[in-house]
């Protein structure tokens, strides 16, 4: 007889403790000065405030709230590992987390001094140095503030339209970030990884030297810098994602709790290079193994940017034929035939690490950068 490996809806679900952990989130409040903000709001809060006793006040408030909803999430966890050894299905289904993580310790290692020599530059900014910096300093970061000017709503809509692309709902993001997500759209396709991968080569297009230029009109003077900001972002998101990969991969062999926040802090935050406080150990684990699911599609984002950069230019959003070969990738049944009709044999983490490094200003001055200058005087960073 033959064994039918279960979906992951079978294998996974727990509709149950979804609805109460979502109602529970959009019940919670953070107090923050008198007002009361919701708890989904908190990082993006969190991210405009410019003083940083204040970022440190309002992200404290933020684990506790997270401690609060923490025993739903636990529970949820239990109810995985009742339904399997997440690893096992997911191998059994074609994604081996242990062999992808692996793979991905070339990209990590490969792309350790260029994101750190850039992490050391942002933060420095900010006045703070990389051994001192929490989350929050880095959402804060993230953010983009010194470049909002070049992205108003009216230039935002005009660009986006240029790509072709029809927007999204932005939520509460502002500046760069809500135009990435206007570029990305709404992810649409046969296979979920593949239309998140396709949403995800258009999100890139925000940081493209030549629609910052061409299509937003953004100042010469102002493009390099900015475009060295969004390829620091690109690679701080897929090491994040390496990092809660590796966790997930220690979360679901142990049972002590005390050793999931520990492995959780010290992955996340060694990876990241900032510390992470241990209460959201759970909280970003929204599925088994959804942070693979993930890394491949920002992977294979990678390779059909370089594909459409190589076959039809660096404005490839202009024309209609990287139109067609997009419409055949998002009918593609599995992702295997995305990668096939791509010309690979498999996912290729060198092309996106190649989009990144030939943006980072460090790569492109031996990792020096500029000298900057905070209250602790001027260094080469």
């Amino acid at each position: 007889m033959t064994t039918r490996t279960p979906s992951r809806g079978r294998a996974f679900a727990t509709p149950e403790l979804d609805r109460e952990i979502a109602a529970a989130s959009e019940q919670a409040i953070v107090m923050w000065r008198g007002e009361r903000v919701r708890f989904d709001a908190v990082p993006e809060r969190i991210a405009r405030i410019d003083p940083r006793d204040a970022r440190d006040r309002l992200y404290g408030a933020y684990g506790e709230a997270l401690e609060a909803l923490n025993p739903l999430y636990e529970r949820r966890l239990a109810a995985w590992k009742e339904s399997g050894d997440p690893v096992a299905v997911e191998a059994k289904r074609g994604l081996d987390p242990s062999a992808l993580a692996v793979r991905l310790e070339r990209f990590s290692l490969h792309a350790e001094t260029s994101y750190h020599a850039a992490l050391r530059r942002y933060l420095a900014l900010i006045d703070i140095e990389q051994g001192d910096a929490t989350e929050a300093d880095l959402w804060h970061v993230i953010r983009g503030g010194a470049w909002a000017q070049w992205f108003g709503d009216r230039e935002v809509a005009r660009a986006v339209g240029a790509a072709g692309r029809d927007g999204a709902q932005v939520g509460d993001l502002d500046g760069w970030r809500a135009a990435e997500r206007r570029l990305a759209g709404e992810p649409q396709g046969s296979d979920p990884t593949v239309a998140a991968a396709i949403s995800r080569a258009f999100a890139t297009v925000a940081g493209s030297p030549e629609w910052l230029s061409e299509e937003l009109r953004v100042s010469p003077g102002e493009v390099a810098s900015f475009v060295d900001f969004a390829a620091f972002v690109r690679l701080w998101r897929i090491r994040r994602l390496i990092a809660e990969l590796q966790y997930e991969l220690r979360l679901y062999a142990t049972d002590e709790p005390a050793v999931q926040r520990a492995y959780y802090s010290g992955i996340v935050g060694h990876m990241t290079g900032v510390s992470v406080a241990e209460a959201g150990y759970l909280a970003g684990v929204d599925a088994p193994f959804a942070s693979a699911r993930r890394l491949q599609s920002k992977i294979l984002a990678g390779m059909i940017v370089e594909m459409l950069e190589q076959s039809h230019g660096a404005l490839w959003w202009r024309e209609p034929p990287a139109a067609e070969r997009l419409e055949r990738l998002s009918a593609a049944p599995r992702m295997d035939d995305a990668i096939a009709e791509l010309g690979y044999d498999g996912l290729d983490w060198r092309p996106v690490l190649r989009q990144i490094r030939t943006r980072l200003i460090g790569e492109m001055s031996g990792y020096g950068g500029p000298n900057i200058t905070t209250r602790a005087g001027t260094r080469k960073v």
